[in-house]
């Protein structure tokens, strides 16, 4: 991707009376700005910029070690100046404020149904905190992803800036482990910043999450020292996971792994092999607690502190509180305060992230959230379609055909890969989050917003490239 070609909100400019204009021609066409000029990297796009730096504020955090800077709201500041200018930009040129998509469509009606279960909740006040303190910047961040993550490039900076976050975040969690520090009293890893990577499970599910697009640039081919360098982070990410200790973690990276290998088509004898021997070296080298602690999956007697069968219990009371309340739930956020005498748990959050959903916000409220799932599954399965399998080959005699999306060969293999490792991300999620509490945290959003813009490119790209062949098409007619 040498350039950045911006996509939505194009037209298709009218050549100066070239006679007979080819489909390349038309091809290239498709990649110029309309009668209004979009603004590229070059020239600085405000509400690009804003979304970019809140994203390296949200995943370095550098403001839970900097003194002052948590104070200053920087985070809050970014956000702000994205959203001012990407307002600006599109009523500056006479379009809506915002685009709309079916994902976006989603955040905002799960957001209404926060907001209407407001005041039947257990506590509406602090139904009320949760939604400004959590949901509305979520929603607001990911209107602004959907207005400004315009092109590959774009999709490409935003996840890398993600991998390297991890990478750093990764380092010093295995850092502190080595030097027994910042670790629970059963030897887990805490997160070394604050916010949704403090909890070792939460950390657990983030880097089960975001491996993937670690796997998609040592996968694809590129400067070597850069895939070098995602090597490195990868073997971080993955001893930190291992440093958590967490079960549902290590579920999901178990099934987010096998999903990426299928759908990338790397499973080979050789890569089997391969995997054989790694294993061989690696998984005696593993603590002997974190082996503990997993077989306590299997074994209820393994489970010293007795948080198997203190989960068990939470989901049992999760289900009699929906069941109690199906219509509006408890409020956002309000099961840890719910009680009544029937319940054997206070304090304790459901640990299940569809039934946290439905205990809080009622059966809207899932309905929502199950549709933004299916959205986020769906948006990288059909841009994994659209754009063939990566290692698909072309029958022997035929011709080779130009792909007509609009797209050179390098932004292709990007989405490819970038699609592929979409699909395993969801998966590894979803697997997690059966064993967390979090839809209200910016894991699952930034998945989801990743998943549609890049189908939203490709889409975007086929019509402009397709308005442009037509157009070429009729003036090389009346030529």
């Amino acid at each position: 991707m040498t350039g950045e070609r911006l996509t939505f909100g194009h037209g298709i400019r009218r050549p100066v009376k070239p006679a007979g204009r080819t489909v390349a021609a038309a091809a290239e066409l498709a990649h110029e700005p309309g009668p209004v000029k979009l603004l590229r990297l070059d020239t600085w796009d405000w509400g690009w910029g804003g979304l970019l730096i809140f994203t390296v504020l949200l995943f370095f955090r550098p403001q839970d070690s900097i003194p002052g800077l948590q104070s200053s709201h920087v985070s809050d500041i970014a956000a702000l100046i994205g959203l001012c200018a990407m307002f600006a930009n599109n009523l500056s040129r006479g379009r809506p404020l915002t685009r709309m998509t079916p994902e976006l469509a989603g955040v905002l009606g799960f957001g209404l149904v926060i907001i209407l279960t407001i005041p039947t909740s257990f506590w509406p006040t602090g139904a009320f905190n949760a939604f400004q303190n959590f949901y509305l910047p979520i929603a607001l961040i990911f209107l602004l992803m959907v207005n400004t993550v315009t092109s590959p490039k774009r999709i490409d900076r935003i996840v890398w800036v993600i991998v390297l976050a991890f990478g750093y975040m990764s380092a010093r969690v295995a850092f502190n482990y080595m030097r027994g520090v910042g670790m629970m009293a059963d030897g887990r890893a805490n997160g070394p910043v604050g916010g949704f990577f403090q909890n070792p499970n939460d950390l657990a599910l983030n880097l089960t999450a975001f491996l993937p697009f670690v796997f998609m640039y040592i996968k694809r081919p590129g400067v070597w020292t850069k895939r070098l360098l995602c090597v490195g982070i990868g073997v971080l990410m993955l001893a930190a996971l291992v440093f958590t200790k967490s079960r549902g973690g290590t579920l999901g990276c178990i099934a987010m792994v096998a999903t990426f290998l299928i759908a990338a088509r790397v499973l080979t004898p050789t890569m089997i092999i391969a995997g054989i021997f790694a294993g061989m070296l690696v998984l005696p080298a593993m603590p002997v607690t974190f082996w503990e602690r997993m077989s306590s999956i299997t074994d209820a007697r393994k489970d010293e502190n007795g948080s198997r069968e203190e989960r068990r219990l939470l989901l049992i009371q999760g289900w009699q509180v929906f069941v109690e309340r199906p219509l509006t739930g408890v409020g956002a956020g309000q099961f840890r305060n719910y009680w009544h005498p029937g319940l054997k748990k206070k304090w304790h959050e459901v640990h299940n992230m569809l039934l946290q959903v439905a205990s809080e916000t009622g059966v809207f409220g899932l309905i929502a959230f199950c549709f933004l799932i299916w959205r986020g599954f769906s948006a990288a399965f059909w841009t994994r379609k659209r754009l063939g399998w990566i290692h698909r080959r072309r029958p022997k005699r035929k011709p080779y055909v130009e792909p007509e999306d609009g797209l050179d060969d390098q932004e292709r293999q990007f989405l490819q890969t970038h699609a592929t490792a979409m699909v395993a991300a969801m998966v590894g999620w979803f697997v997690c989050a059966l064993f967390a509490s979090v839809a209200l945290n910016w894991t699952f959003y930034y998945l989801l917003a990743l998943s549609a813009t890049a189908r939203d490119v490709v889409k975007a790209r086929t019509v402009a490239y397709a308005k442009a062949k037509q157009l070429a098409m009729r003036e090389a007619s009346a030529a």
